[in-house]
């Protein structure tokens, strides 16, 4: 193994990656290191380069989507082994407290992060607890693999856990682009008849390739009027917002129109200072449940796999760029978002 590895460093919010020369990290007896071969991007990274995740220190090596092969175990792991495909949950919580004792390490109030409290995935090595790294079939792509974390186990959880989606009901994914896809996908594997909102009709023909029952180009339909008409003027009973960035607000307030009585939004796309506002009333007499979503657990990513395994579910990779390519990646994810993933190979 190599004392130093190369690394694409964050060294000034707003300005352009730099290679820097690091040591490899070294691991425990209960941690893996993990030859990264890819990374997935998304619109947190975007915040992390505007210097609006506080919890980033410079310079940093972020990439928290990430998948690569075994390089190395500790001494006392005995489920992994040099060579095998990987991804890794990169939220590590603290085992002590109770939500990481009930399995909730994504709420744990110590809880660090790869890829924003820790180094991430634009090294070439990443450390990390054995516990954190799952294998997956080799028959997956590694492009693949490395968005199964944070674009489809980060929906699954909102869908499932918070959204209890249940069989028969009507879901409308509100934003088709990298989670909104894989949200069309879950939606329907949990049994759900699945609408799809976006302005483009490109991701809006996406929807319908991956299993929506229709779709609504809110640019030039009235999104409200539209998921009345397509469900017997009850309302969606889960709307599933996906927007975030500027539009945010706009876009929640118009959510509330299209839930049915007693629905349920889940709320994974935000942007910071942007508030959620909703007449009191209208909460009380709608009996609606407003579900904010944070990230997955590690049982959500290893029942993903299984989906992914078994062919339920496909994760949709957009492009790939080398990661010497990521200002070109960052910008093309800047100004336009694609349908699925973008991914950065190594």
């Amino acid at each position: 193994m190599a004392a130093t590895m190369r690394a694409l460093t964050l060294e000034r919010y707003g300005s352009p990656f730099a290679w820097r020369s690091l040591p490899v990290p070294t691991i425990g007896s209960e941690e893996v290191l993990v030859k990264v071969r890819a990374n997935g991007l998304c619109g947190t990274d975007l915040k992390i380069v505007a210097g609006q995740v506080g919890s980033v220190t410079l310079p940093a090596v972020i990439g928290h989507e990430l998948s690569g092969e075994v390089a190395e175990v500790g001494e006392t792991v005995t489920h992994l082994a040099r060579g095998d495909h990987v991804v890794v949950h990169i939220y590590i919580g603290c085992q002590i407290c109770k939500h990481c004792r009930l399995g909730l390490e994504n709420q744990c109030p110590r809880m660090r992060r790869l890829g924003f409290e820790l180094p991430g995935g634009f090294g070439e090595y990443v450390a990390a607890p054995a516990r954190n790294v799952l294998r997956v079939d080799p028959s997956i792509p590694l492009d693949q693999v490395a968005i199964l974390s944070g674009s489809i186990a980060t929906v699954f959880h909102g869908l499932r856990a918070k959204g209890r989606i249940a069989l028969g009901e009507d879901v409308l994914v509100i934003g088709v682009g990298g989670l909104g896809i894989h949200a069309v996908q879950l939606a329907k594997a949990l049994g759900a008849r699945v609408l799809a909102a976006d302005i483009s009709d490109a991701r809006l023909d996406g929807a319908i390739a991956h299993g929506a029952a229709a779709v609504i180009n809110s640019a030039r339909e009235d999104l409200t009027s539209r998921v009345r008409a397509l469900t017997n003027g009850t309302g969606a009973d889960v709307v599933v917002e996906i927007v975030g960035g500027e539009a945010i607000t706009g876009v929640l307030a118009q959510s509330f129109t299209c839930l049915a009585s007693g629905g349920r939004l889940v709320v994974l796309g935000y942007a910071y200072g942007k508030p959620l506002t909703v007449d009191s009333a209208e909460l009380v007499y709608g009996q609606w449940q407003v579900l904010g979503t944070r990230a997955s657990t590690k049982q959500d990513l290893a029942d993903v796999i299984s989906l992914v395994e078994a062919g339920t579910i496909k994760p949709v990779v957009a492009r790939t760029f080398p990661l010497a390519a990521a200002a070109e990646a960052f910008e093309s994810l800047r100004t336009e978002p694609p349908l699925g993933r973008i991914v950065l190979t190594s």
